[in-house]
């Protein structure tokens, strides 16, 4: 009897240390279940993060990138665009040191061609006084006047050749006569002066003579 009572109280003590393994291995494995699914969440959880934080780093990337390629771009077209002003104020300049040389060199040329225009122009007149001047000579050798002209100048050149031995000689007696003339006139200077002299004496005697005549009358 207590052998028995001792295996069924054996088997009492077995089947609750049974219950117990069994609700402990339940409640493990509940508590297994619930860790995993919990485990399963955070790793869900970080693995959104990551993704969460990936994405943001991926627009972080393509904002950096898009500001970059922006930046380049507008750096690029400023280069572009210092570089044509550069290129345009060195093609002015260009032009203008270019125009500048033409310029020079054409007034360079205007100037000789003014020159040898002008330099023509007096070889032209020179030429046209010369062909008038030949013209006036034709024009007396061919006119009657200029035939008779020569006949004229022999006439008058023999009629002064006939003169001038007649005209020599009034000029001869011309100058002897002056001469003569001048002689006498010296000569008869002195005796002006004698006289002159005398005629304040005569004066003064007449004057006496006729201050005594005018009491008797």
């Amino acid at each position: 009897m207590a052998v028995n009572k001792v295996r069924d109280r054996l088997d009492e003590l077995q089947a609750q240390i049974r219950k117990l393994a069994e609700r402990f291995d339940n409640e493990r494995d509940k508590q297994i279940a619930q860790l995993e699914s919990q485990l399963e969440k955070a790793r869900q959880r970080v693995s959104e993060e990551m993704k969460r934080r990936r994405d943001s780093l991926n627009r972080l990337e393509k904002l950096q990138n898009e500001y970059r390629d922006k930046a380049n771009a507008t750096v690029q077209r400023q280069l572009d665009r210092a570089r044509k002003a550069v290129d345009d104020a060195r093609k002015r300049v260009d032009d203008s040191e270019a125009r500048k040389r033409f310029l020079e060199t054409e007034v360079k040329v205007l100037k000789a061609t003014a020159k040898q225009a002008n330099s023509l122009a007096k070889v032209i007149n020179q030429y046209q006084k010369d062909l008038e001047k030949r013209a006036k000579d034709i024009e007396k050798r061919v006119s009657p006047s200029a035939r008779k002209a020569p006949a004229k100048k022999a006439a008058a050149k023999k009629s002064a050749a006939k003169k001038s031995p007649a005209k020599k000689a009034a000029a001869k007696k011309s100058t002897a006569k002056k001469s003569a003339a001048k002689k006498s006139a010296v000569k008869k200077a002195p005796a002006k002066k004698k006289a002159a002299r005398k005629a304040p004496a005569k004066k003064a005697a007449s004057s006496g003579d006729s201050g005594g005549a005018t009491p008797s009358s």
